[in-house]
């Protein structure tokens, strides 16, 4: 079970990090993989770059941290960030309606919260 939970947070890890490199150094092809388009004002591009990767560099940073530092803990953290995106999105979905497309990023975040969950349970029982 420990090396289930250590690539469930691996893969999570992993699409973490990708997504906030892409994030940082292409921010107009992460802009357009997650539904804003390519067209953000500068302002906007620059703000997009910033705390969209650091959402996302911030959950590579926690799983790495449970995975390599001992600290299992740590991916509760991802789990949050996800936890709150996913939240953030239902909620959009009740106030403003469903979107085209909403479905794939709500199962994305609730697996990768089942996922980063599951792995701090299970590797913090060592």
């Amino acid at each position: 079970m420990i090396w289930i939970a250590r690539i469930a947070v691996g893969l999570a890890g992993l699409f973490s990090l990708a997504m906030g490199l892409q994030t940082f150094f292409t921010p107009e092809a992460a802009a357009v993989a997650l539904g804003l388009g390519s067209s953000l004002p500068d302002l906007g591009m620059n703000t997009f770059r910033a705390d969209v990767g650091a959402f996302f560099l911030a959950a590579a940073t926690f799983c790495i941290i449970g995975l390599f530092a001992g600290r299992p803990g740590a991916i509760y953290g991802a789990a949050l960030l996800y936890g709150l995106a996913l939240i953030g999105r239902i909620l959009g979905v009740v106030m403003a309606g469903a979107p085209a497309g909403v479905e794939t990023p709500i199962v994305v975040e609730a697996i990768l919260v089942l996922l980063l969950v599951f792995g701090a349970r299970t590797l913090g029982k060592r």
